[in-house]
């Protein structure tokens, strides 16, 4: 029996095999003029006797695309184009050839490009909304948390189109969905977009894949709605904690030129000379008000900086610092050597983070130590105007030092935490440096350290 079955040939049968083929035969021009059809192509091609009338403005694109492939090189095969044939659609697959100037394509119908297993076991463990739509938006495979977005006819009329009610109050799903998908088909590159909704604070992020062997798009939802109103949480509790950072901030650096105030009114009762010392109160009272402007203008500008001279301000300072020292019974020493250069400061914020170490360094003292000391060092190096504050008081243990510039930290029964923290943002805006050094029964070091302007 296998022997006799090795003398047939296919030849034998050509007239059942012509029967048996599918396949649609046409010759075109080059300009896409249908020229003749086998019988299996007219059926097909009957509405009109021009090749690109039975596309999509897509799949129009791409069939002249391989027109032109074929014309270039004479050959190509294995390409799938969709049809509309009779308000059908269908996917033809293709071979063509160049012969004499004309096309000759051979097709035959296909069922849709079906997901490879491989991507089929991925969005299985996918958890959120995704679906494949085809070119004609037809929704081809989904997960159950996508159909919750589908509207209320596609619901009732089983549909397969993309037709989906992204937001709960709004028309604009259908279009923003649809109109995803076609650009991931145009470009064939991954696209995303946001579609919020401000009423019901939904707020959506889109993202389309294409996938090149069945030609299609993944279409996923991400709902972010949560997310963002977590993140809106965030910023407000972040702003709360920005307002109380403020409104302590305002209150500490205040208590420096009141001390001052207080200092030198005691003093010019002491000494029955109030003349001598009207000056300083009344610019410490300037001060005062000078940082409640500067705080209240945080969030629109920073505070106004002006070119000064060291000389100048470290003198202003001084004698604040030796009026304060005198009252606190503290002994002051100083060393300003000469800086020809000039810095660009806000000279009340300059001020302040000098007198706040001042403030601190008191603090820090033993009350029944004669020998306390506080000591302020400047001069110039590499571009810089160096100022060293140093006191001789208990120091600062290293559990305390690594903490002491976060906002609100503080050991100090009536402290604010926020004294440190300004200090370092205070440099940050003089593109500054400030840095602290310690050590326990030996004393601290704070180091500022302002940019040097040079002289023209």
């Amino acid at each position: 029996m296998y022997e006799s079955l090795r003398t047939l040939n296919t030849i034998d049968f050509k007239n059942e095999f012509e029967n048996l083929r599918s396949d649609a035969e046409l010759i075109l021009s080059k300009e896409g003029h249908i020229i003749s059809l086998n019988s299996i192509a007219e059926e097909l091609f009957n509405d009109s006797r021009y090749f690109f009338d039975y596309f999509t403005s897509y799949y129009a694109e791409q069939a002249l695309y391989y027109i032109k492939k074929i014309c270039d090189k004479g050959l190509h095969s294995g390409f799938s184009l969709l049809h509309r044939f009779h308000n059908k659609e269908s996917y033809m697959q293709y071979s063509g050839a160049l012969k004499n100037g004309y096309i000759l394509l051979t097709g035959r119908e296909m069922v849709a490009p079906l997901p490879s297993l491989e991507l089929n076991d991925l969005l299985s463990q996918f958890e959120h909304a995704y679906a494949i739509v085809s070119p004609s938006l037809n929704i081809e495979q989904s997960n159950e948390m996508f159909r919750q977005y589908f509207s209320e006819d596609t619901k009732k009329n089983c549909g397969h189109k993309l037709n989906i009610q992204l937001l709960k109050e709004g028309s604009e799903g259908l279009a923003v969905a649809s109109r995803l998908v076609k650009d991931v088909l145009e470009k064939q590159t991954s696209l995303q977009l946001e579609v919020k909704n401000d009423h019901s604070g939904e707020w959506l992020n889109l993202k389309g894949v294409y996938l090149q062997d069945i030609n299609s798009v993944l279409l996923m939802i991400y709902d972010l709605s949560y997310e963002r109103k977590y993140t809106h949480l965030l910023t407000y509790q972040d702003q709360m904690e920005s307002v109380s950072y403020l409104s302590a901030g305002v209150a500490h650096e205040l208590r420096n030129p009141l001390s001052v105030i207080k200092g030198f009114l005691q003093l010019s009762a002491l000494t029955d000379s109030f003349d001598k010392y009207s000056d300083t109160i009344l610019s410490e009272t300037e001060r005062m008000n000078e940082i409640i402007d500067n705080f209240l203008s945080v969030a629109r500008k920073k505070a106004k900086k002006e070119t000064r001279n060291p000389k100048y301000l470290l003198e202003s300072v001084i004698d604040i610092i030796r009026s304060e020292c005198l009252m606190q019974g503290i002994h002051f020493h100083y060393n300003v050597e000469p800086v020809l250069d000039k810095v660009e400061v806000n000279e009340s914020s300059f001020k302040q983070i000098i007198l706040n170490a001042l403030r601190n360094s008191i603090e820090a003292f033993p009350g029944d130590n004669k020998k306390n000391v506080f000591t302020l060092q400047s001069f110039a190096e590499k571009g810089y105007l160096v100022i060293k504050l140093r006191d001789n008081g208990g120091g600062i243990p290293n559990d305390v030092l690594t903490n002491i510039g976060k906002p609100f930290f503080t050991t100090k029964d009536k402290g604010t935490g926020v004294g440190i923290p300004l200090c370092k943002k205070i440099m940050e805006e003089h593109n500054g440096t400030f840095a602290i050094e310690s050590k326990v029964n030996e004393g601290t070091v704070i180091t500022l350290a302002f940019p040097l302007k040079k002289n023209m």
